[in-house]
């Protein structure tokens, strides 16, 4: 199972490419609204966490998810079960 900094840290790498401002990215930033990420760009970070962690994220899940660190505790969530 991976640490919560593991988990942070490729949720980081992911974001990297949808950072152009290079904003800090925190465990309270929100994804869409503090970083400005768009909706594919989220899905395109949800696949590459789906495939990096061999789960699936459901999308009722993905709608409820707004902060980097409830993103990070949802892939926790879904590496442990």
């Amino acid at each position: 199972m991976p640490t919560r900094d593991e988990v942070y840290d490729k949720i980081c790498e992911l974001l990297k490419p949808y950072n152009p401002k290079n904003r800090p990215i925190e465990m309270s930033s929100g994804i869409m609204t503090d970083l400005e990420v768009d909706s594919t760009a989220v899905f395109d970070i949800i696949m590459g966490l789906e495939d990096h962690y061999d789960i699936s994220i459901p999308m009722e899940m993905v709608s409820d998810i707004k902060t980097v660190g409830e993103l990070t505790t949802a892939i926790i969530q879904l590496t442990s079960a």
